[in-house]
């Protein structure tokens, strides 16, 4: 289509300044590279993690609230993944910055127990992913000995959570 573009249809946009032509800019000149395409598949792999986790939201008929932390930590671990995978070095800076964002947001979960209180009263969930995906007294003490003061026994918060709830 490029090839021809610019013969079947002339500049695909043109640059004035004060009313005069300055330059005309050819379709062609937006004609991409196999590394610019290269790029542009990584991207769309990317943004694809976002785009799944959105979709765990898109239910018209079925309760989605005990999906958002999953789809949180399921989304941070794509992502992590990739921070760590040589090649997405290039979009490392980018991927931290989405990382530090979606941690941002995460931590707003902390202040809002009904997010908790989906997954526990959730038929196949409950304590268990709980237990799981963050742990318990035994991660607790683990992350306390290598240093992490601020450890806590997540199973015990959530019950704290339902202790409050009732």
């Amino acid at each position: 289509f490029l090839l021809t573009a610019d013969q079947l249809f002339g500049p695909i946009t043109t640059l004035r300044r004060d009313g005069r032509i300055i330059k005309h800019i050819p379709w062609s000149a937006f004609n991409l590279s196999e590394y610019d395409w290269a790029r542009v598949l990584d991207a769309r792999e990317i943004l694809r993690n976002s785009n799944d986790v959105l979709h765990y939201f898109s239910s018209d008929k079925r309760p989605s609230l005990w999906r958002a932390l999953p789809a949180i930590e399921d989304l941070q671990t794509a992502w992590e993944d990739k921070l760590s995978d040589p090649a997405y070095s290039i979009y490392h800076p980018a991927i931290a910055d989405g990382l530090e964002k979606l941690k941002k947001y995460y931590s707003k979960f902390d202040e809002k127990p009904a997010f908790i209180l989906a997954l526990l009263v959730h038929p196949y969930y409950k304590l268990q992913y709980i237990k799981m995906a963050w742990g318990g007294p035994e991660e607790q003490r683990k992350e306390q000995e290598e240093g992490n003061l601020d450890a806590k026994d997540w199973q015990l918060e959530a019950r704290a959570v339902v202790d409050n709830a009732v």
